[in-house]
C-alpha cells in the first residue's frame, strides 16, 4: 500500500509514528513492519480555500497484503480501495501521485528506466 498521508503530525512526534498512527486511525490496521524514510518529498503552494501557505508532503511506501481488510472512517473518506499500481486513477489523484509512482517503480526495480 502506498501511504501519502497529508495529515498533521502530533506536537513532537516523528513523522514516521505519524504514518503509523494514521494507518490505524484511518484505515484500521498496524503497518506490519517499521515504516522506512519517506521515498517522495513535494513541496507545494497552497490554493483555494486553504490558499496562503505551503504544504510539504512526506511519501512513504508502507507494504501490506491486498486482502489486508480496510476499515476506514466514513466521515472522512467516501470509499477506499486497493490498486495495482498501473491501476491508479491517476486523473483523480493528487497531482504529484504520477511521479511518485514512476520513483517507487523505478525503487522496487532498479534496472527499470522511465522514458
Amino acid at each position: 500500500m502506498v501511504s501519502a498521508n497529508s495529515k498533521t503530525r502530533q506536537p513532537g512526534e516523528h513523522p514516521r509514528v505519524t504514518v503509523a498512527r494514521e494507518l490505524e486511525e484511518e484505515l484500521g490496521f498496524a503497518t506490519p513492519h517499521p515504516v522506512d524514510a519517506p521515498l517522495f518529498v513535494t513541496v507545494t503552494q497552497t490554493v483555494g480555500l486553504t490558499a496562503g501557505h505551503t504544504d510539504v508532503s512526506l511519501w512513504y511506501v508502507v507494504h501490506a497484503r491486498r486482502d489486508q481488510a480496510i476499515r476506514y472512517d466514513e466521515g472522512e473518506f467516501e470509499q477506499v480501495r486497493w490498486f495495482a499500481l498501473d491501476e491508479v486513477p491517476l486523473e483523480r489523484a493528487d497531482p504529484h501521485m504520477g511521479r511518485f509512482l514512476a520513483k517507487l517503480t523505478t525503487a522496487s526495480h532498479p534496472n527499470h528506466t522511465n522514458a
